[in-house]
């Protein structure tokens, strides 16, 4: 068997892998779910709502199954009759600039990416959520999300694509180290400025209004010695009715955002202990660490994808006699999974441990906090239906934020 064989029949074990792994760990989870509510539960939902909550985990259950069951096997198909392999040979026997060839094929991809999942992304909105009460978005929204989404992506990635293939074209295999530094100042950029630039396409941020939440924000962020560069409010409810709020920039643009179902649903008090969760992963360096790990995963990929593009069989591996950027790097991606699968589950762990320690600043520098955040964190918990018995290795995998009552629990403790 040859290497280019060889890496075939290790990519498609990683696929099956990868989904035969998703699908026993969904079912767990499943099966965990579906426990008598506990006298800590009992605070969150009433015997009603307790019966909601598993019928949507169970209705998103039985849909994920699905979803992830034909997206597994379009891949495969792809990968094993040669549909990566011959697109690229449609667009050179078109094209004879390579870095366009490159471009071209991704674009592609995120095209018919985007068209197939708009059904399911209908579906999960307009049947699911509307079902359990939680859409607000009208079919016109949706499809102009959907339309805005896409050209973005296209924008952002085949400019990013475009600039990685040159360096790596110029530079072949020491192009790792220019090519990460590139897309670490990307990553900075949108840290920065991503929510100023990208979040109004989607939803209006006005200034949250002048009253006590905005006294009690100020005076609290005053306190603490945090230069709030804006605090806004944002129309989600257009789309939703989840509660949230968030937190971005660095440095002295520093933007926080209360979603208007939030503003609504929460106390005064309750928002400002949210908000002062908020400061918590800004103080304790929460920013910073999470972003500084980021790159050193980006820096683990670029530098693998230093060693091992180069490798013709890697195009071999897809079907393509004539090795190419693109279908190098597809592979590479693919034969990556474990790789990411273990990255995923550090920045997880480290993730849900920033999570207690922003509650315990929250409790530290708010009087009061322990419980407007106990029931800030209920209603929210309420507002979405959460799963309240989320099994351990889905938690692991899935959860950058603790399940619920082991939040609850901790703030009590």
């Amino acid at each position: 068997m040859s290497t280019s064989d060889l890496l075939l029949l290790g990519i498609v074990l990683f696929v099956l892998i990868d989904f035969s792994a998703g699908m026993v760990i969904n079912y767990l989870n499943e099966r965990s779910k579906n426990q008598p509510i506990s006298a800590e539960g009992a605070e969150i939902f009433n015997p009603e709502e307790y019966a909601k909550s598993m019928a949507y985990g169970t209705a998103k259950y039985r849909f994920e199954m699905l979803t992830t069951l034909i997206s597994t096997v379009t891949i495969l198909a792809a990968i094993i009759l040669g549909g990566f392999s011959w697109l690229d040979a449609q667009l050179r026997d078109r094209l004879n600039n390579n870095l366009l060839i490159t471009v071209v094929f991704i674009a592609i991809l995120i095209l018919i990416s985007t068209i197939a999942n708009l059904p399911a992304g209908y579906y999960s909105t307009f049947v699911i959520e509307e079902k359990f009460g939680f859409n607000k978005s009208t079919k016109k929204l949706f499809f102009q999300d959907a339309i805005k989404q896409l050209l973005i992506s296209l924008a952002l990635g085949l400019v990013l694509l475009y600039a990685v293939a040159w360096i790596y074209q110029e530079l072949q295999s020491q192009f790792w180290i220019i090519a990460w530094a590139l897309f670490a100042a990307f990553s900075l950029f949108m840290f920065i400025f991503g929510t100023r630039i990208f979040l109004p396409m989607f939803n209006k941020l006005k200034p949250l209004p002048e009253g006590e939440l905005r006294t009690a924000v100020e005076d609290y962020c005053q306190k603490q010695g945090f230069p709030l560069s804006k605090l806004y409010e944002m129309d989600a409810s257009k789309r939703s009715t989840k509660l949230n709020a968030f937190f971005s920039g660095m440095g002295k643009v520093k933007i926080i955002g209360l979603y208007d179902t939030l503003i609504e649903k929460l106390s005064t008090q309750e928002t400002v202990a949210v908000l002062a969760h908020e400061v918590g992963h800004y103080k304790r360096k929460h920013v910073y660490t999470m972003f500084a790990f980021s790159n050193l995963q980006t820096l683990i990929i670029f530098s693998l994808m230093g060693w091992l593009l180069g490798n013709p069989n890697l195009s071999k591996a897809l079907g393509s006699d004539t090795p190419s950027f693109h279908l190098s790097m597809l592979a590479f991606f693919l034969l990556f999974s474990p790789v990411s699968t273990l990255l995923g589950l550090i920045n997880n762990s480290f993730s849900r441990r920033n999570e207690y320690q922003a509650d315990q600043y929250s409790i530290d520098t708010y009087p009061g906090a322990r419980e407007h955040m106990y029931n800030a964190l209920k209603k929210l918990s309420r507002e979405s239906l959460s799963n309240l018995n989320p099994h351990p290795v889905y938690v692991a995998v899935h959860y950058s934020h603790p399940p619920i009552l082991d939040r609850l629990a901790n703030l009590h403790k």
